[in-house]
């Protein structure tokens, strides 16, 4: 039996489903990765099974390897994370979004009419997946901002009081290392706006890492008043830090800070555990 295979168009596919799956787990991680570096893993990728898919029938254990080591490169060089936990955390939501995008786009295809035409060539998979991931990124975004979003309502040097989009970050679990309060992360633009002149006494340093960027150090401050609005309902966040981040948290400017799910705790929490602590230890 005789098959023409047009390796441009395998790569073409490949290449925009790979997209559409690493701008998935990105969004479902909350990960840093740029649009180039989006792009180019996915081209990665794709040129990695594109040279498992040439290799002969009975070459399946290598065929496996090369698809292992795209794969690798391919979060590698997306989200910057080559190792430890963070590259498991990847691996696992980006099968998820794997598995939830196929299972979509199988049974589309299967349940439009027309299937055995234009919508079962590469140019239809391409546009079904592309209606898809959108599907699913705005289904996500809603989630999101359902159950992640809150308003944060900060105050700085003279009065000054600025209302803020913010996210309950559940993957940011950082902590001012003397004391082990939680820390905020802040944009820039908007500490400058809350400090024009000068900066608040109680300078911390503040060793961070995040899935998609490597460890670093952050410039830390306390937070001193700071209200925090979620479901309707405001709550004073007390003993806490706020983080001065050089880049955008969002892309799309959704939000200006991310809060650690630590800070949304009742002091009378606090203290229990603080009691259950001291008496464990």
């Amino acid at each position: 039996m005789y098959y023409e295979v047009y390796l441009d168009s395998i790569f073409l596919i490949c290449f925009c489903m790979n997209r559409y799956l690493l701008g998935l787990t990105a969004l479902c991680l909350s990960c840093t990765a740029t649009h180039g570096r989006l792009w180019a893993g996915a081209a990665v990728g794709a040129a990695g099974e594109l040279l498992a898919l040439l290799i002969p029938m009975g070459g399946s254990g290598l065929r496996i390897v090369l698809f292992a080591i795209s794969l690798y490169g391919m979060e590698g060089i997306t989200f910057r994370c080559w190792r430890g936990k963070g590259l498991l955390r990847i691996t696992e939501s980006l099968g998820v979004c794997y598995f939830l995008l196929g299972g979509i786009l199988a049974l589309l295809l299967r349940l439009m009419p027309g299937g055995g035409g234009f919508l079962a060539s590469g140019a239809g998979v391409l546009l079904i997946g592309g209606v898809c991931y959108e599907g699913i990124r705005l289904l996500v975004l809603h989630w999101q901002k359902r159950e992640q979003g809150c308003r944060v309502i900060l105050q700085g040097a003279g009065g000054r009081c600025i209302c803020v989009e913010g996210l309950v970050d559940t993957g940011n679990s950082l902590i001012e290392p003397i004391s082990g309060r939680p820390v905020a992360v802040l944009e820039r633009r908007i500490w400058e706006e809350l400090y024009p002149e000068q900066a608040p006494p109680g300078m911390r340093v503040i060793p961070y890492h995040s899935v998609g960027k490597s460890a670093g150090i952050l410039t830390g401050y306390p937070a001193g008043s700071m209200e925090v609005e979620v479901g309707g309902i405001r709550r004073r966040c007390q003993d806490a830090y706020i983080a001065i981040s050089q880049e955008k948290l969002s892309e799309t400017g959704e939000y200006a800070i991310l809060l650690q799910p630590a800070m949304l705790k009742s002091r009378h929490s606090k203290k229990r555990n603080l009691e259950e602590k001291e008496r464990t230890g």
